[in-house]
């Protein structure tokens, strides 16, 4: 590494993808260390022989909408802080790759903000409190989390609008009728402290956003002393994707440089994200983000290759024959 570039500490969260496409994605982060957490009991054999990747030792039970994948996630961030000299740390999936020479975002990661993400402010805004504001708010399999949910789903009718932004989407407007005003004003009565039995108030506001962080070494280890506060871990494992309001919201509290978000999502479908192709090369050229998310689990699928030889300038492996 040249003088002064900062040690980098990659994440990244395995589970089902191939290994191949993993070991492809770490050579690609070289020469800075990625930590590969990966829940051998989805897929036990799973050998990686880039010199850069290390596995997390001790990982968690993970899955979709699965708690497991957000205590992994603090676990091997707090890995890191135990094993590891760095002074950003980026969390990647399987399927993320880098879409900018790593130079470059060395130099970003370097810069004036302590942390890079995005997201929703869900008091404020009122398409995400009532897309997602009964998961915030109540437990899931409570009976107070299915009515809720249903009131939220007849607020927006059946041909409601959409919005995408900062790697998530809400649905958007109101249905017709009384419905929505009786479902708005649920969903606001369960958002104070004493009617929804949940620990956000004036001093832990609640936000809604992808769980994709970037952030400086300082950042990581408060999040790590957030996560582990009295209440806090018991209260967001009952939560349905508890991360997507869990890391935005111990950020919003710890943060007072903020960049934005690191990574282009695709354009979600429904609850699971796309993915990229070659059609979309040019999007991910003039996309101010460094990595992208997400592409096929596939280390010769040609829009992999075509990213990182165009785009982030590295040969990929496997080499071609």
């Amino acid at each position: 590494m040249q003088e002064g570039t900062p040690k980098i500490v990659f994440i990244v969260m395995s589970a089902v993808s191939r290994p191949s496409t993993v070991e492809q994605l770490a050579r690609a982060l070289a020469p800075h260390t990625v930590l590969v957490h990966h829940d051998f009991s989805q897929t036990q054999q799973f050998p990686l022989a880039a010199p850069n990747a290390r596995f997390v030792p001790e990982p968690r039970r993970t899955g979709w909408a699965v708690f497991g994948f957000t205590e992994g996630v603090f676990h091997s961030m707090r890995h890191a802080l135990d094993h590891f000299d760095f002074d950003y740390l980026q969390l990647l999936s399987p399927t993320c790759l880098p879409i900018k020479p790593m130079r470059q975002f060395e130099l970003h990661a370097a810069g004036e903000a302590e942390a890079h993400f995005d997201c929703i402010d869900l008091l404020s805004d009122q398409d995400a409190l009532m897309s997602v504001g009964y998961r915030a708010f109540t437990p899931e399999g409570t009976f107070r989390h299915r009515a809720l949910r249903w009131l939220s789903m007849r607020h927006f009718g059946p041909s409601h609008a959409r919005r995408d932004e900062g790697g998530i989407w809400l649905r958007s407007g109101a249905g017709p009728g009384a419905l929505p005003w009786v479902a708005r004003a649920a969903v606001k009565a369960f958002s104070h402290p004493l009617i929804g039995r949940h620990p956000f108030g004036p001093s832990l506001r609640p936000y809604y956003g992808s769980p994709w962080l970037g952030a400086r070494r300082h950042i990581v280890r408060a999040l790590v002393e957030q996560f582990d506060r009295p209440g806090i871990r018991d209260y967001f494992s009952r939560l349905r994707i508890a991360d997507e309001f869990l890391v935005a919201t111990l950020l919003m509290q710890l943060v007072r440089r903020r960049g934005p978000m690191n990574h282009l999502i695709q354009r979600y479908d429904e609850a699971h994200v796309g993915q990229f192709g070659l059609d979309d090369l040019e999007v991910l050229r003039s996309t101010p983000a460094f990595f992208a998310r997400k592409f096929p689990d596939d280390p010769t699928a040609p829009v992999r290759l075509a990213v990182l030889r165009d785009l982030v300038h590295v040969q990929p492996w496997p080499a071609a024959a």
